[in-house]
């Protein structure tokens, strides 16, 4: 019989945290688990999709003084009535909630905390998470395990005050039917989007002081000063011609004629296809998903040196320090120079390297081996 177990997650929007919980639903073994999901917040664009497969979504909508006070009772009850075996949180307020929840219920059913953020100090933290933050690393030790997705938050973690006796990384991994180098597309979007045969660096990321899009912008610049025919594409959550602050920066920096932006869309592995090169500026990241799905596409990348990044693109492309807009034009301008069969070479690395340790299938066994090392863990010590 298969063995309920539920995810407490912070918010089920569109962010890389909440699309890894859809990819783990999707390919769980239903016939030895039972998902649940809560959502501290609405059910968003992937709690529906979660619903799809026929996995229940429950949202205790926090977003009032009365809803935060009566989600842990909420979340208590069905703790209760469903008898889990297991509850994994999904982020650092979602984690905390399963603790309390857990903590009313009575339950001695294991609870495994999830990380998925990176931690570059508090000071970068708005003020509540801070306390959320700390009350993480204060409850870890008492938890049966906690679950990082880098080696590089696993470690910053740990230095903040984080401890358990099963603390362990399970890396995001990518559909590699979905993400795969498909160039018919890549070339039917091009003439679609009028960029013709001009090399076209790209950049998905949501519009976020820590996604560098100043830097790559700024980099842009430098690179149009030796390749003018240079086209960039960004992508992302607030990545549209209404972002005020996107528009003066590429005014400021003279690139309207060089610049599309994308906003939100659904067909990333497409317009990977379309990329010459892959970019990532962020100054802070754990694991980023983006990365991963464009090398799954045979793209090159540059990336900052954030997170697990210079792990993930090993040989596969360039690394550069944040922060740093001319090293991140050097590394551009480096690849965009190789000739078609040197940049044909890298991306056939980069999907060699995301085969190899990076297939979702792969991945959801690691959760599944994890899960099972947790069912019927001894509770003495839980708090």
């Amino acid at each position: 019989m298969s063995k309920p177990i539920l995810f407490v997650t912070t918010t089920l929007g569109t962010g890389g945290a909440e699309q890894m919980l859809l990819k783990i639903l999707q390919r769980l073994d239903r016939r030895q688990f039972a998902p649940m999901v809560v959502s501290l917040l609405d059910g968003g664009t992937v709690g529906r999709r979660i619903e799809e497969l026929g996995v229940p979504v429950v949202c205790l909508r926090m977003d009032r003084w009365h809803r935060i006070v009566a989600a842990p009772f909420v979340l208590a009850q069905l703790i209760r009535r469903h008898r889990f075996v297991l509850i994994q949180g999904w982020m650092y307020h979602g984690n905390v909630v399963a603790w309390a929840g857990r903590w009313l219920a009575g339950s001695k059913t294991p609870l495994s905390f999830g990380i998925r953020q990176s931690f570059y100090g508090l000071a970068r933290e708005r003020f509540n998470t801070r306390w959320v933050m700390r009350m993480n690393a204060w409850l870890s030790g008492r938890m049966q395990g906690c679950l990082f997705n880098s080696r590089f938050s696993l470690k910053t973690h740990g230095d903040f005050g984080f401890r358990g006796h099963n603390m362990r990384v399970i890396p995001n991994g990518f559909d590699l039917d979905a993400y795969m180098p498909r160039p018919e597309r890549g070339a039917a979007l091009r003439a679609e989007l009028e960029l013709g045969g001009a090399p076209v660096v790209g950049m998905v990321a949501r519009f976020h002081p820590m996604k560098g899009h100043h830097d790559f912008l700024q980099a842009a610049a430098i690179v149009r000063r030796t390749l003018p025919q240079v086209k960039f594409l960004l992508v992302g959550t607030g990545v549209t011609g209404r972002n005020r602050q996107l528009a003066a920066w590429i005014e400021e920096l003279d690139l309207n004629n060089a610049v599309l932006l994308m906003g939100e869309r659904t067909d990333i592995a497409d317009l990977n296809n379309v990329f010459d090169i892959a970019c990532l500026a962020s100054r802070a990241e754990a694991f980023p998903n983006v990365m991963g799905e464009a090398m799954a596409c045979g793209i090159p990348c540059v990336s900052t040196d954030v997170g697990d990044c210079a792990d993930i693109v090993g040989v596969a492309g360039r690394i550069v320090p944040p922060g740093d807009p001319a090293s991140l034009a050097a590394a551009v301008l480096e690849l965009l120079n190789l000739d078609r069969q040197g940049r044909q070479d890298l991306g056939r690395a980069a999907r060699c390297s995301v085969v190899a340790r990076f297939d979702m299938q792969g991945v959801v066994r690691q959760y599944e081996r994890y899960f099972h090392s947790l069912v019927g863990c001894s509770d003495s010590d839980q708090g």
